[in-house]
């Protein structure tokens, strides 16, 4: 029995339809747009601007803090080790 191009029955064009390879892509490609540039239409640039500039703060300041808590940790862990060599050195006097 012979096959029947399904493309054949609906289109006298045969032409449009790709039978395999690559596909060529003349379309123009939509530029690719950055999530952190969103700006809501009700928000003026002024607004806007203030807004990322609040934000950089904010990074900063939370940057600073995290590195602030890390060494804090550091400095009890050198404490809890100081305070257990008291303890040992105490004992040994005793």
């Amino acid at each position: 029995m012979d096959r029947i191009n399904e493309h054949s029955l609906y289109s006298s064009n045969t032409s449009v339809y790709q039978t395999g390879g690559f596909k060529s892509s003349k379309s123009p490609k939509s530029p690719k747009k950055n999530k952190s540039s969103y700006r809501p239409g009700d928000v003026d640039g002024e607004t806007s601007t203030a807004l990322d500039k609040f934000r950089k703060a904010n990074r900063e300041l939370k940057r600073d803090l995290d590195k602030a808590l890390q060494q804090l940790q550091g400095e009890k862990l050198k404490n809890s080790k100081l305070e257990k060599q008291i303890k040992s050195h105490k004992l040994n006097l005793i």
